[in-house]
C-alpha cells in the first residue's frame, strides 16, 4: 500500500471566504447566519483515506423486455442483449472514524500526489492516523464497486454474468481539510474545506424554519389542487384504454410531492452541505460491504 500526500493551497484567509461565501447562497439555510455568525477557531488537518483505482472487465448476458404498442394491444417484446463491460473505477473513503467530521470521500482526480513527508506535514496543521484496515478497506470500496456496476448493466432475465477487477492500486493518502467552527445564537456548527481545490467538503448550519414551513404548506396545496381537478374529470381517465394506470401514475407523483414536503419541514431543522457527503443508502451499503469483507477475512 503506497503512502503519499496532497498539499494545501489555500490558506486560513482562502477558507475563511469560501465559509461566507456558502452562508449567502441558497435560501435553505438561516437568513441570519451573513451577519450573526462568529467564528471561533480554525485549523488544517490532514485526514488519512483510502484510495482504490482498478478497472472493471466482464460480461452480462440475458433478455431484456420492452412493452410496445401495436394497434389497439399491448405487447411485451424479449431482447437478447450482449453487454460488454469496460470500466475505470477510483474510488476513497476514510481510513479513521469521520463521523464527526462528515467527509466520507474526496476528488483526488487532477491533484497533485507526492510521496509521504511526515516532517512536512506536522510541520503545517494536524496529522490525524488511520485507525482501519487499509487492505480490508480497499476491498470493501472494489466489492461495492463491483456491485453498483452490476446494478447498472441489470437485465430483467440474466443467463450469464461475469465481472473481474484488474489492475488495482491501493494507496493511503493524507488529505488536507480546514476545519472550520462558528458559533451561532449559542450553539456551535462546523465546516470542511477542501484545502486543495477550495471547494466545500462539509457544511452544517441551521435551516431556514420559513422555507420548512413554505414548502410543506405549498407541496399540499399543490397535491391537493390537482388531485381534485383530476377527480372532478375522472370519467375521462376511466374511459380511456390505460385510464387506471394513468390515475395510478398521477397518484404516486402527487404521493411524491407531499412526501417532498414533508421531508423539507421534518429534517430541514438543520442543513448539511458538501462534496464529500454519503447518501444514507451509499453509506449503509458500504459499511456493510467492508464489515463483510473483515468477516471473511478473520
Amino acid at each position: 500500500v503506497a503512502r503519499v500526500m496532497v498539499l494545501n493551497k489555500l490558506d486560513r484567509d482562502k477558507a475563511s471566504r469560501v465559509v461566507y461565501s456558502w452562508f449567502r447562497r441558497g435560501i435553505r439555510k438561516d437568513p441570519a447566519l451573513r451577519k450573526h455568525a462568529r467564528f471561533q477557531e480554525a485549523f488544517l488537518a490532514w485526514f488519512p483515506f483510502v484510495r482504490a483505482r482498478f478497472d472493471v472487465v466482464g460480461w452480462v448476458l440475458g433478455i431484456r423486455e420492452k412493452r410496445r404498442k401495436r394497434g389497439n394491444r399491448w405487447e411485451t417484446v424479449r431482447e437478447p442483449v450482449e453487454q460488454q463491460i469496460e470500466e475505470h473505477v477510483d474510488l476513497t473513503m476514510p481510513a479513521a472514524d469521520m463521523a464527526e467530521f462528515g467527509v466520507h470521500r474526496v476528488d483526488l482526480a487532477g491533484d497533485e500526489v507526492q510521496p509521504l513527508d511526515d516532517d512536512l506535514l506536522r510541520s503545517r496543521g494536524m496529522v490525524f492516523r488511520p485507525s482501519r484496515s487499509l487492505e480490508e478497506s480497499a476491498a470493501g470500496l472494489s466489492e461495492q464497486a463491483l456491485a453498483d456496476i452490476q446494478r447498472r448493466y441489470r437485465l430483467d432475465h440474466v443467463s450469464f454474468s461475469w465481472l473481474a477487477g484488474a489492475r488495482r492500486q491501493v494507496a493511503l493518502v493524507y488529505y488536507p481539510l480546514w476545519v472550520i467552527r462558528y458559533g451561532f445564537r449559542g450553539k456551535t456548527y462546523q465546516v470542511l474545506v477542501d484545502a486543495e481545490d477550495g471547494s466545500l467538503a462539509y457544511a452544517k448550519a441551521p435551516g431556514n424554519h420559513l422555507y420548512r414551513a413554505f414548502s410543506m404548506v405549498a407541496a399540499s396545496a399543490g397535491a391537493c389542487f390537482v388531485g381534485t381537478t383530476i377527480l372532478q374529470n375522472a370519467g375521462v381517465f376511466l374511459r380511456s384504454e390505460n385510464g387506471l394506470i394513468g390515475l395510478g401514475l398521477i397518484g404516486l407523483v402527487l404521493a411524491g410531492l407531499v412526501y417532498w414536503g414533508y421531508s423539507q419541514f421534518r429534517h430541514g431543522g438543520v442543513v448539511e452541505e458538501g462534496t464529500g457527503l454519503a447518501t444514507g443508502s451509499e453509506h449503509k451499503s458500504l459499511v456493510a460491504t467492508v464489515t463483510e469483507v473483515v468477516e471473511k477475512v478473520s
